[in-house]
Parts: C-alpha cells; sequence; structure tokens
C-alpha cells in the first residue's frame, strides 16, 4: 500500500514487497495469483481504512450526544475533520481507488460492499438522531450517507484546481449543505 501511496501501481514490485515483510516472492504469489490480484487488494484496503477512520469516530461521538445541539456539534466537528488539509491524501486515494473499480470488477464489487457497510453504519445514525428528533424525519438515511460521502470526495476537484477555488469556501457551502439537509 505504501508503494501505491507513494509512487502509483506502477511501482509495484512483487519481489521488493516479498523483501519487505520477509518472506519470499513465491509466499505472496500464494495469497496473490499475480502482481494485478495484488494492487487490486492493496486498493481495496486503502479505501476500506481510509472510510473507517472517518465513521468510526462519527458513530463514536454520536453515541455520547444527550441532545440535538450535542448532535449537531459533532456532525460539524467531524466534518471540519474531514475537510481538513491533511486528509487531501485520503481523499485522493478513494478517488484513484473509484477509478480503478472502473476497470476492475473485483475492485468495484468488494468497493460497493464496502461503501454500504460504511453507509449503513452512518444511515444507523441517523436513524438513531431521527427517532430522538435531532434531525429531519424526511430525509433517507442511507440515501443521505451516500450523498454525504460524494460530497466530501467531491472536494477532490476543489483541490485539484487550488489557484482558482477557495477551498475554506468550499467547505462552509459543503458543510451548510450537509447541514441542512440534517437539520433543516
Amino acid at each position: 500500500m505504501a508503494a501505491i501511496a507513494e509512487y502509483g501501481d506502477a511501482a509495484v514490485r512483487v519481489q521488493k514487497i516479498a523483501e519487505s515483510v520477509g518472506v519470499r516472492e513465491p509466499s505472496v504469489y500464494h495469497f496473490f495469483k499475480n502482481r494485478e490480484a495484488l494492487v487490486e487488494a492493496a486498493h481495496i484496503e486503502m479505501y476500506r481504512r481510509s472510510h473507517v477512520a472517518m465513521v468510526e469516530p462519527f458513530q463514536a461521538g454520536a453515541a455520547l450526544a444527550d441532545n440535538a445541539e450535542d448532535f449537531q456539534r459533532i456532525v460539524k466537528k467531524i466534518l471540519s475533520l474531514v475537510y481538513t488539509v491533511e486528509r487531501e491524501h485520503i481523499r485522493s486515494t478513494r478517488m484513484s481507488v473509484l477509478g480503478a473499480a472502473q476497470s476492475s470488477s473485483n475492485v468495484a464489487e468488494a468497493i460497493n460492499q464496502i461503501n454500504f457497510d460504511i453507509c449503513g453504519g452512518m444511515a444507523e445514525v441517523f436513524v438513531m438522531a431521527q427517532e430522538k428528533n435531532w434531525i429531519r424525519k424526511d430525509v433517507d438515511p442511507l440515501a443521505t450517507a451516500y450523498w454525504i460521502n460524494g460530497q466530501i470526495l467531491g472536494r477532490v476537484m476543489a483541490e485539484m484546481n487550488q489557484s482558482q477555488v477557495n477551498l475554506e469556501q468550499w467547505n462552509t457551502v459543503s458543510e451548510d449543505a450537509i447541514l441542512h439537509v440534517l437539520f433543516g
């Protein structure tokens, strides 16, 4: 994963990976039928980890909320963390993996399952918030979770054109849209 993250798919060398984990090259092929399968597995794992790092704190924070104001503060805090410059690489990696999924049914299937699991976890939080009358009852929790994830990934477009897009303003517009959908 480190080689892909730093240098791209072309940097993946099975011999180097075997050396770095202290095994012989045939051992790598025991688990992955070829180099392509190894690269796909790395993409899938990078994608999964990037989402878990976002959703678990949201779920934990939501569990601590005592009222609608607490819940709204948690949503705002998570969004402010998600949009940080330090996470730019994570968003970019997600976009790359989504691109890889366009040409690999194996990656696409795994990414679809990860998206469903992660968005399902977010949706559970939204259902709980709806039951407590903390967010709008007329929003579909799962569709909203997918939309929010798409909204977050949309920041990559602005990051690619930072000379013309004010990222702080982008953050404000995005956060306002998400808060409006959730809270009205």
